[in-house]
């Protein structure tokens, strides 16, 4: 067994993240950073300019600065698709990659890296929407198809008139992020399966745990009925 940083054998005391990396007691004391992504072992070389660490999986599987998110939109299109969200031109949702710094004059709000993905609707002609959905910069390829997926659901709740509280908006919007964690095969997605289900925030994660019994009870079509006919509330 070896320390994941200095990669030398650990005797004595160890940490263990979620993904089952181990580091010895003293770069865990000394140089231990969780990933902003995946929740694993980082260190404090090489932050992002907003401040985040990612761990050297994460860094792998980033989206960087002019790389296209086309193949990542068209795989969390057809998933969604199967599933009968097809309803929605999915493919004609413009979705902007930016920075933190961007986001943040972008909705006029201080700048959070926490948000993964935002949607921006605005109200054209005869009361048409339309959508652009800005999502951040050097996400882990997996994870930004989960807040992808999230975000698009805001907007097909949207299109089919759907109102309901913020913590069953959030819970059913957050089946996105669910569907695609699924779908997609990665030693990272049972970690990010486990953080959706014990989110202890109020809106997102009971609203997600509400949501989810029913789809367990009712599967896609009778969720996707239930929610369609304003059921929830």
């Amino acid at each position: 067994m070896e320390c994941h940083i200095c990669k030398k054998p650990i005797s004595g005391q160890y940490y263990a993240d979620a993904l089952g990396n181990k580091m010895c007691e003293s770069h865990y004391q000394h140089d231990a950073v969780a990933c902003s992504s995946c929740m694993g072992f980082s260190t404090k070389e090489n932050p992002l300019p907003d401040g985040r660490y990612l761990c050297s999986i994460c860094v792998g599987l980033a989206l960087k600065p002019g790389e296209s998110i086309e193949p990542i939109k068209a795989t969390v299109i057809k998933a969604m698709s199967t599933v009968g969200f097809g309803d929605l031109q999915m493919e004609k949702i413009p979705i902007e990659v930016v920075s933190a710094e961007q986001m943040a004059k972008i909705f006029n709000t201080s700048i959070n890296p926490h948000n993964k993905g935002l949607i921006k609707v605005a109200t054209g002609f005869l009361q048409k929407y339309s959508y652009t959905i800005y999502m951040l910069t050097y996400l882990n390829k997996i994870e930004m198809a989960g807040a992808l997926a999230h975000e698009i659901l805001h907007a097909w709740l949207i299109e089919n008139g759907v109102q309901m509280s913020q913590k069953y908006t959030e819970g059913f919007c957050n089946m996105g992020a669910y569907l695609m964690w699924n779908r997609l095969g990665s030693s990272l997605t049972k970690t990010y399966l486990k953080i959706l289900h014990e989110n202890p925030c109020p809106i997102y994660g009971d609203g997600f745990r509400e949501i989810h019994a029913m789809y367990e009870e009712l599967g896609w079509e009778g969720l996707i009925k239930m929610v369609r006919e304003k059921k929830l509330k």
